[in-house]
């Protein structure tokens, strides 16, 4: 289960870096036009009634926030060490600073997932995880055809 946790926050790492690399190159989607999509997949995707949609994005998009604050902090330090040679020590201290805010986003993503049972049974909820996945890899396939 871990394994697969890691994984997906590598990928989603990995979107968030091609559409910043894209930004420089070729139009992109801003970031409203992005949560529509991301939205409209996942309805699709875990078939969400009209009354489920709008009880179960605002959620969604808490929990969404959260995560990017958290992965802001990441970005952050990276950004810091840019150009530097590090000491090994370093390094050690900021891959440790990263694999906790890597758990503190996994603890969040937990904890979340009973508040998306209080409106979507487990079915849905899972359904809109493994949607999260599918639209990365739709929207990185695309970024690559262009």
């Amino acid at each position: 289960m871990k394994k697969h946790i890691i994984i997906f926050l590598a990928m989603l790492t990995l979107s968030i870096g091609a559409l910043h690399a894209q930004e420089r190159k070729r139009p992109h989607l801003s970031k409203q036009e992005f949560k529509e999509q991301l939205k409209t997949y996942l309805t699709k995707e875990a078939n969400l009634t009209d009354e489920e949609v709008t009880r179960f994005f605002p959620i969604y998009n808490e929990c969404q926030q959260k995560k990017h604050k958290l992965n802001d902090q990441i970005w952050k330090y990276r950004k810091q060490i840019r150009g530097k040679e590090l000491t090994e020590e370093e390094y050690a201290q900021l891959l440790e600073n990263e694999a906790n805010i890597r758990i503190e986003i996994e603890k969040l993503e937990k904890s979340y997932i009973e508040k998306y049972h209080k409106v979507l049974p487990y079915k849905k909820v899972f359904e809109i995880k493994r949607g999260e996945t599918r639209f990365q890899r739709e929207l990185l396939r695309g970024l690559k055809k262009k």
